[in-house]
């Protein structure tokens, strides 16, 4: 029964050909005789950059067609009851069904969702000793994140990190292009508009506005329960969830344990510091939260210091919160974050030594020194505003000797000059796709 419908499935999938998809940027990690693993939250598009993978080695004439693809989707009652040494099954049945191909033949192994069958890690362990074959390996659930992943292959895996959508990917997603006319900029404009009030979930970009509010709660539901409560086995639901909409409330600000400690303990909850610490972990693990440290040498300044948060979307954020000001700030800022986070793993804010200012944000390359930084200011226009943020930019700037320097803001343009130190203000929607 499980042979046939492996080869049902398979048959399919050629049958029917590669789904349509929207590409997303960047490329899977690949590397001869590792697993290639996608990981990140729950909705972003993992199952379809499988897809796009398939797609883009055809193209790029690494392998030869479809027919040396073998794709199964195991979120399905039979394949997800298979044992792991039945797992052998999909090779021999693929073979069978491709008869003019030998274990010398460049093959793409695109198995999702097969974290459901126990034992799994040591089959895509053995097909990937094979360096004619490469294989990824995707899925939504808690298994799939980056924790479970180095623990359970074992240094056998290199991971690729999917967020949500880009601005760019965005525009690509509503079909819109990107002119540089009085029109064209006018519609990105309005786009933008659309993105910081909606977010970047694939799914949200062209569903029904009276739908996206209920889906961004069951996203939310979705996560807390399956990648956090039941992944580990929470004694306490209740306190969790409240904590997790307490910082989804405090996206941007500073917070620390004892903050935290203190808010539950206002609203009734009988708590512990390690209990908080726990929460907080267990929640940057399932991608729902960010948490930023302060830029130092030290790991003590670093412990010592605030951290700020920032969530894996900022509408989700904002539908799931218990108060939001209703502004577009905290939004702004969180979105700068992914971007920044998207393209460099080290991003820190910094604190001045001096007047103790705070820079939002300090990208950091892979030597460990600062190379960019931004401020996020939704409007420049009141003079006190500008000169607070060009002063923190410029004492920064002369300390790093940063190469770039930033304030995003909502819609203003204009470069700025202060104790020697270049800085620039950029609309967000035009940085975005710089």
């Amino acid at each position: 029964m499980i042979e046939l419908e492996i080869e049902r499935k398979l048959c399919d999938f050629r049958d029917i050909g590669l789904p349509e998809y929207f590409p997303r940027n960047g490329s899977i990690h690949c590397v001869d005789n590792m697993i290639s693993t996608i990981i990140g939250a729950r909705r972003t598009g993992k199952s379809f950059r499988i897809m796009q993978e398939a797609s883009e080695q055809i193209n790029q004439k690494k392998i030869q067609s479809i027919n040396h693809i073998c794709w199964l989707d195991f979120d399905n009652p039979i394949l997800s009851s298979i044992n792991a040494n039945e797992l052998s099954l999909i090779q021999s049945t693929f073979f069978k069904l491709t008869p003019n191909i030998n274990l010398k033949t460049p093959l793409l192994f695109l198995l999702d969702e097969i974290h459901k069958v126990k034992g799994w890690e040591e089959y895509v362990i053995d097909l990937s000793r094979n360096p004619n074959w490469k294989v990824v390996v995707s899925g939504s659930s808690s298994k799939m994140l980056s924790h479970d992943i180095a623990t359970e292959l074992r240094g056998k895996a290199i991971s690729t990190d999917l967020f949500p959508l880009s601005f760019a990917e965005f525009l690509t997603f509503k079909k819109a292009g990107r002119s540089l006319s009085t029109r064209g900029q006018a519609e990105t404009r309005r786009l933008f508009d659309e993105y910081l009030a909606w977010g970047a979930y694939p799914a949200i970009a062209n569903m029904d506005e009276y739908l996206r509010e209920p889906v961004l709660r069951e996203y939310f539901d979705t996560m807390i329960l399956k990648d956090i409560i039941q992944r580990y086995n929470v004694s306490k639901p209740r306190q969790c969830i409240q904590l997790c909409r307490y910082l989804l409330s405090n996206i941007s600000k500073p917070y620390t344990l004892q903050s935290a400690y203190r808010y539950l303990k206002q609203a009734g909850y009988t708590t512990s510091k390690d209990a908080i610490r726990n929460y907080i972990e267990w929640a940057k693990d399932s991608w729902l939260l960010f948490s930023v440290p302060v830029f130092s040498d030290s790991l003590r300044e670093q412990e010592r210091n605030y951290k700020k948060i920032y969530a894996i979307d900022w509408a989700l954020a904002n539908k799931n919160s218990r108060v939001w000001d209703g502004g577009q700030s905290r939004a702004l800022e969180n979105m700068v974050f992914l971007h920044l986070r998207r393209n460099w793993h080290r991003v820190h804010y910094y604190l001045t030594s001096r007047k103790r200012q705070e820079v939002d944000f300090i990208v950091v390359d892979n030597r460990g020194k600062p190379i960019m930084a931004v401020q996020v200011c939704l409007n420049i226009s009141e003079k006190e505003t500008i000169q607070r943020e060009l002063e923190s930019l410029a004492t920064t700037a002369n300390y790093f000797e940063t190469e770039i320097n930033l304030i995003i803001t909502y819609n203003q343009e204009k470069n700025f000059s202060m104790d020697g130190i270049n800085i620039k203000s950029v609309p967000a929607w035009k940085w975005l796709l710089e």
